[in-house]
């Protein structure tokens, strides 16, 4: 029976995918039009799309109110699996290797995404282009970008190109990012010129880095088009914090600082308890927490709990997600530490101990799984240590 289901699956993969795409949103289309109230007016508008329109406005819109719900958070969490899964099959077909320069590579379009969602705060995007950089509208857009640049790379890799036809084909590719922006600057208040020269700047820089570390291929794409649009993204937000009043300057340091110094701590405590005679944890934990990929898991959530812990104490920001809000309105805001501690150790020690066998023939999914986990915290901390920064 097993094989059955195996054997069907492998046989009509491309069409179950589709099916699992194309007939909610045809669904939740052809509902809206037909039957507005219970379809949009109850539904889409009341929990997914009312709460990011009074996000981007700063204030309730007929009634609904910014933030997360429990509808919005459990479906949410239902297309991060599903398109976990789904990007895992795409990979998978176009034998794209997943390692940890692959990851490396989509760490700046994390930090995009965190930097564009403080800009947004910040009031420099004009409507309607303001509501795609709302939580989680801005992920999504990144991450069908990132996913047609994942899929355009593979494609060219499995091309020959003399040398000097691939130096030409690189800077063609990067050509729609000036373009991008000039389309978008008219949404962007204010419009400084300037940051056409910082576009070309990071483009030359992320060129010749991409030239020289990458093969022309999904990495060269994610690696020059991250650096890029990050480059300006980072530039606007400094431009913010340097030049305008009430900012805090100082804040990425102390964050940084503060999940730096928790993240030693912890080390520090598995690093004893591996050598004390009552062996109260695994032999090897400290090992396994240090490992590169592990240890940027742990302190980017840290870095998460730090930015949350700061806003919440000295700035007087309050929590949105539903679970985490729960726990610090129940008990006090440093339990935020608490929560995401126990959840990174959690999933490290079920990846890399409980299941170490499961991956021992192919590493590509618990390497992409660890991805989804740095995703989760990194986005978050980059948001919020950017907005404490402008004072916004």
């Amino acid at each position: 029976m097993k094989m059955d289901i195996s054997s069907f699956y492998e046989k009509n993969k491309a069409k179950l995918w589709l099916m699992i795409v194309v007939i909610p949103i045809v669904v939740l289309v052809t509902g809206s039009i037909l039957a507005r109230q219970i379809f949009w007016d109850s539904f889409l508008w009341r929990y997914f799309w009312g709460p990011v329109v009074a996000d981007a406005e700063g204030a309730p819109v007929n009634g609904i109110s910014s933030g997360y719900n429990i509808v919005n958070t459990a479906t949410y969490g239902l297309i991060l699996v599903v398109s976990f899964l789904g990007i895992f099959e795409l990979i998978k077909d176009f034998d794209i290797e997943i390692d940890r320069t692959f990851i490396y590579t989509l760490i700046p379009w994390i930090m995009l995404g965190g930097s564009l969602r403080s800009l947004e705060d910040a009031a420099l995007f004009a409507d309607p282009l303001d509501k795609f950089m709302i939580t989680p509208m801005i992920y999504f857009f990144l991450g069908f970008s990132a996913l047609f640049l994942m899929l355009l790379g593979a494609y060219l890799s499995t091309k020959q190109f003399e040398q000097k036809t691939s130096r030409i084909l690189r800077a063609l590719v990067l050509v729609p990012v000036p373009i991008i922006y000039l389309i978008i600057s008219n949404h962007l208040d204010p419009f400084f010129l300037s940051f056409i020269m910082i576009v070309f700047v990071a483009l030359s820089i992320s060129y010749l880095l991409g030239l020289k570390y990458f093969e022309f291929n999904e990495k060269y794409l994610f690696f020059t088009y991250g650096i890029t649009f990050l480059s300006l993204s980072l530039a606007f937000n400094l431009y913010f914090i340097f030049f305008r009043e009430g900012t805090n300057p100082l804040e990425p340091p102390i964050i940084i600082g503060l999940a730096t110094a928790v993240t030693l701590l912890l080390l520090s405590v598995f690093w004893v308890a591996d050598r004390i005679p009552l062996r109260i944890v695994k032999s090897n934990s400290f090992e396994v927490l240090g490992r590169p990929l592990n240890l940027l898991i742990i302190w980017t959530h840290l870095f998460d709990a730090s930015s949350t812990y700061r806003g919440i104490t000295v700035y007087g920001y309050i929590e949105k997600h539903v679970l985490p809000a729960y726990f610090i309105e129940m008990t006090f805001p440093s339990i935020i530490f608490v929560l995401n501690i126990t959840l990174v150790l959690v999933v490290i020690f079920v990846l890399d101990i409980f299941l170490e066998k499961d991956f021992t023939e192919d590493d590509s999914l618990r390497v992409f799984l660890k991805f989804v986990i740095i995703v989760l915290g990194a986005a978050p901390a980059v948001r919020n240590t950017l907005r404490l920064a402008m004072g916004v």
